[in-house]
């Protein structure tokens, strides 16, 4: 069980309404962008992909289930975990 708050991705796909669902997940605080220290440069994740840095991976899976609930979206698959350093481009 992932209960340890701190950073968390969050990825999924659901059947349909995913800019309603994406939407419903920022205004709980995720977000689908990020930059590095001293680089002004924002870095976005991939369309269904968000990050928190204070939940609970388990928390994370419980936001998703009750935002697409919410909007009657079928969450296909989801995956919620603790992530301590991002890289991208």
């Amino acid at each position: 069980m992932g209960t340890t708050i701190g950073t968390i991705l969050i990825s999924y796909d659901v059947d349909r309404l995913n800019p309603e669902v994406k939407a419903g997940l920022i205004k709980l605080g995720y977000s689908d962008r990020w930059n590095y220290v001293n680089d002004n440069k924002i870095y976005l994740l991939p369309n269904t992909t968000l990050w928190h840095s204070s939940k609970s991976s388990d928390q994370g899976l419980v936001d998703m289930q009750s935002v697409c609930r919410s909007l009657g979206a079928k969450l296909e698959k989801a995956v919620s975990v603790k992530a301590t350093d991002f890289v991208g481009i």
